[in-house]
């Protein structure tokens, strides 16, 4: 039986909140309704408006930051990518685009400047890119660079191991597949809705406990002057909606910073029963070379698991990631308004380095 998504109320602190972004993956069955298989004529004009974009750039993907929504004609896809987004706001807030050619069996993969322009063509008419990282990255890498998840200026994304449940910081997320891992590095999808209210109706003491504001670290990506934390609750009531931010490492390690208030049990305690839910009520999907998954933040929460990466520098796993502004969604918890201009310290400078 397909999803039928729930109808909307006004959220209120202390009662189960209905909306259409409440499932789980029992719920979803077998819905495949949030999967777009682009077509043959899709891919065609994705393809000839990614040239064009790139005609414009001078051929130089680092230059399609000059690009916007109006320059990339995106074809027969804008009709499905305008009900993708109208699902994202109001429906179950998670979406995947499957078909594009990306480490085909035939070996006639798009070139890769091709696939950048064809990712940031379609982000642009999600919303807008704001920086991912200190060095202005607007289309953020999404690899093992060898470091360690517990030094506290470090994200998981930068790791190989099994990343706890969180939402990144802004509206959308998208990730596009280039390479995937030898083992390893599933994703898994958790809808923030359904975890509120099943902690809810379990422990309403603990979602007490995490409307009150916690400290996250900023992971060092801070000027030296500023605090190197700041403070959001998980679950916030904003006109009527509930919005969400999670990431018990980034909590703990917030924290655990000089300054900064200690975690208390029950904050602890509600973190750690809320990640439980999320992991008993996932979706898991393998993420294809091609795909892009995108995601509504505030209703979503999103992980993958721990990886063992190829040998071979050039065929170890490789996502690109978007973090995209886009206020008309949700409003904005205290997590995404922190960041709402991106990473941006004083050396920043926004840029696309593929």
């Amino acid at each position: 039986m397909a999803f039928t998504p729930q109808s909307r109320t006004t959220a209120r602190p202390g009662r189960p909140v209905a909306d259409p972004a409440n499932w789980t993956a029992a719920d979803l069955g077998g819905d495949r309704s949030w999967i777009h298989e682009l077509t043959d004529g899709e891919v065609a004009d994705l393809r000839a408006a990614g040239r064009a974009a790139l005609d414009v750039a001078g051929g130089d993907p680092t230059r399609l930051t000059g690009i916007g929504r109006d320059g990339f004609d995106l074809g027969r896809f804008a009709l499905p990518l305008a009900r993708i987004r109208r699902e994202l706001k109001d429906g179950p807030g998670l979406a995947l685009i499957r078909g594009l050619p990306v480490g085909t069996p035939d070996g006639q993969d798009m070139p890769e400047a091709e696939c950048a322009a064809i990712f940031w063509g379609i982000g642009r008419h999600l919303g807008k890119a704001i920086s991912n990282n200190p060095d202005g990255d607007l289309i953020g890498h999404v690899h093992d660079t060898g470091k360690s998840y517990d030094d506290p200026n470090v994200r998981g994304y930068q790791t190989a191991v099994t990343m706890d449940y969180h939402c990144d910081q802004a509206e959308l997320v998208a990730l596009f597949c280039l390479r995937t891992a030898m083992e390893g590095g599933l994703s898994k999808v958790a809808s923030s809705v359904a975890v509120y209210n099943t902690l809810l109706s379990l422990r309403p003491d603990l979602v007490e406990a995490l409307m009150q504001p916690l400290c996250w670290t900023k992971h060092g990506e801070a000027d030296p002057a500023q605090q190197p934390w700041y403070e959001s609750p998980v679950f916030a009531f904003k006109d009527g909606l509930l919005c969400t931010a999670f990431g018990p490492k980034h909590i703990e390690k917030g924290h655990a910073l000089p300054g900064a208030p200690a975690l208390t049990s029950a904050q602890a305690e509600g973190l750690r029963l809320a990640e439980e839910i999320a992991e008993a009520q996932h979706l898991s999907m393998e993420l294809r070379p091609g795909d892009i998954q995108i995601l509504n933040n505030e209703v979503m929460l999103h992980t993958r698991t721990g990886f063992t990466d190829w040998p071979e520098p050039a065929r170890r796993r490789h996502l690109w990631r978007l973090w995209l502004a886009a206020p008309d969604i949700r409003p904005a918890t205290e997590y995404i308004l922190q960041w709402r201009r991106g990473v941006n310290v004083a050396e920043t400078k926004t840029r696309i380095a593929l």
